[in-house]
């Protein structure tokens, strides 16, 4: 079965224990733990053998994915828990607009050997250049 090229937002499965809340483990191969620093320009990265799916545990980031020829913004906050599903092929990037650094989990699904190029800024294509400003200043 071939790979969905669609982003998904998928709600955060949890349970109460107590005071504490558990959240429902993602399937992966490796988990990551990413700081956005405050005020990072955003940059693009494809990923050709990689899944992410991405949740914001502390802050709040807008996560720019470019698909289907535009640029879409999607708003992660750690006050509403949602995990973001990206699959191989499609570009993406984070901005953190506020004060404080935010802290991401990545928990990544490989469907191959990572390339070099995977971590590599992607150049902006000419024609959404003025949007990619637009969000850049928002």
């Amino acid at each position: 079965m071939p790979l969905a090229r669609q982003i998904e937002l998928l709600p955060r499965q949890a349970a109460m224990a107590g005071a504490t809340l558990f959240s429902a483990p993602q399937p992966s191969h490796e988990t990551l733990i990413a700081e956005v620093s405050s005020g990072a320009r955003g940059e693009l990265f494809c990923h050709r053998r990689q899944t992410d799916q991405l949740m914001v545990l502390r802050g709040a980031i807008d996560l720019i994915v470019l698909q289907a020829g535009s640029l879409r913004r999607i708003t992660l906050r750690e006050d509403e828990p949602t995990w973001v599903r990206i699959p191989p092929g499609v570009p993406h990037g984070a901005i953190n607009g506020g004060r404080q650094p935010a802290v991401v989990v990545n928990a990544v699904l490989r469907h191959g050997p990572s390339d070099p190029r995977d971590y590599q800024p992607r150049p902006i294509p000419a024609a959404l250049a003025p949007a990619w400003a637009e969000l850049m200043a928002a």
